[in-house]
């Protein structure tokens, strides 16, 4: 097969009006690939977003671990799947009421709106508990190519320090542990070139 630059992709956020990375209850639709098009990513409106993500953007680790029988002499003759764990991580720069129940659960974030004698104001609460788990999706194009990223189920399980100084932005690095669904499936990457045909 010839080689095609065509099939060299970027992750370049797909954000317009939202931002490109997204959360919903678990068990909200997941996009399949009949929702994307070049044009357009149909989701489901309980999909929010996050607002803007650093120019890390996201690392997606796909962790499998092995085990190795062995025959009498030593010598390796099979190697089985011990566990696999996959993990989605990226930092936040957006310091809002979505961000913040992201990152640590809907039950620990309260929104207070502006009045006369304060303007918007946030309690979020820091402990002992992990967030509730999310259908997730994250979305990114090249050009008229699109790539979707898609968790069924997933957790934010870690979050990194977060510095406070005069020169950058406010950083919440979080990482989504991805768990099975019903298919024992616990990332989608979905994409589309872009290449349509003429009729």
């Amino acid at each position: 097969m010839p080689v095609d630059n065509k099939k060299v992709l970027i992750g370049t956020p797909d954000q317009t009006t939202t931002g490109a990375i997204l959360c919903a209850p678990v068990g909200t639709d997941i996009p399949t690939l009949e929702d994307i098009t070049p044009s357009a990513v149909t989701l489901d409106p309980a999909y929010k977003d996050a607002g803007y993500v650093s120019s890390d953007g996201l690392t997606l680790t796909p962790d499998i671990s092995t085990n190795d029988i062995t025959d009498w002499s030593g010598a390796i003759v099979r190697r089985v799947l011990e566990t696999f764990d996959g993990t989605i991580a990226f930092t936040l720069i957006q310091t809002d009421e979505t961000a913040f129940k992201m990152a640590l659960g809907d039950a620990h974030v309260t929104a207070k709106a502006a009045d006369t004698t304060h303007g918007n104001q946030l309690e979020a609460r820091f402990g002992a508990y992990l967030p509730e788990q999310k259908s997730w999706v994250f979305k990114m194009k090249d050009g008229s190519a699109r790539i979707l990223i898609v968790v069924p189920n997933g957790q934010v399980t870690a979050m990194d320090e977060v510095a406070f100084n005069a020169t950058d932005a406010i950083g919440w690095a979080l990482t989504v542990s991805c768990y099975p669904d019903s298919t024992g499936t616990c990332i989608y990457v979905l994409t589309d070139d872009g290449q349509v045909t003429i009729s």
